[in-house]
């Protein structure tokens, strides 16, 4: 009777060891979107999101923009300027940029294991081709939480979103992302190699 008793508390101890291991195991996984990764991949996520919306105005849709004030020799000072970089247009698609993260979820890339987040839908409705590269990690939010990064990141960042796709600044998600903000990590982008031109 004691073996027997001895043999199902030593069972006891390794079932109850295991399951320490596979617990540490899974809060690993949890690790992988930490605050600051995620504040990243959303900022990423959020220039990728604002300049598909811009893209989808009519280029030849223009509006004047400048003051209705006369200056001194009777002529206004006004000019057209596309739409799609207008104030007005902007700031109408700052507000709702956000509501495209319910589309999104986390994922690890199967090839590396770096985390992502990534839209399940493109833009134009179909499955998102990158779906194959990629393992979506179940969140207990329901991927709420990436829409409320958006809110917070626009929310500290709105002058500076308005100002840079005013402007359509090249490598924005750099330029908003790493130089402006530090959500993400800088990043150094190389000029093109020039050869240099030999006389022959």
């Amino acid at each position: 009777m004691k073996i027997y008793l001895l043999v199902a508390s030593v069972l006891l101890l390794l079932s109850l060891a295991e399951g320490k291991k596979k617990k540490s195991a899974s809060s690993k996984k949890v690790n992988l979107f930490d605050s600051k990764s995620l504040n990243c991949l959303v900022c990423k996520a959020l220039v990728e999101e604002m300049d598909a919306a811009v893209n989808k105005v009519d280029p030849t849709k223009k509006v004047e923009v400048g003051t209705f004030r006369i200056n001194g020799d009777g002529t206004q000072s006004r000019k057209l300027i596309p739409f799609a970089r207008s104030q007005e247009h902007l700031t109408e698609v700052v507000d709702n940029v956000c509501k495209g993260f319910e589309d999104y979820a986390q994922a690890k890339h199967k090839s590396n294991g770096e985390p992502t987040i990534i839209r399940l839908m493109t833009h134009q409705g179909n499955m998102n081709p990158m779906m194959g590269q990629v393992d979506i990690v179940p969140d207990e939010d329901l991927n709420t939480k990436l829409k409320f990064y958006c809110e917070n990141i626009v929310e500290d960042l709105e002058d500076t979103l308005l100002e840079l796709f005013a402007a359509e600044t090249e490598n924005m998600d750099i330029e908003l992302c790493s130089k402006r903000s530090k959500y993400c990590e800088p990043i150094v982008i190389q000029d093109d190699y020039e050869f240099e031109k030999e006389e022959l």
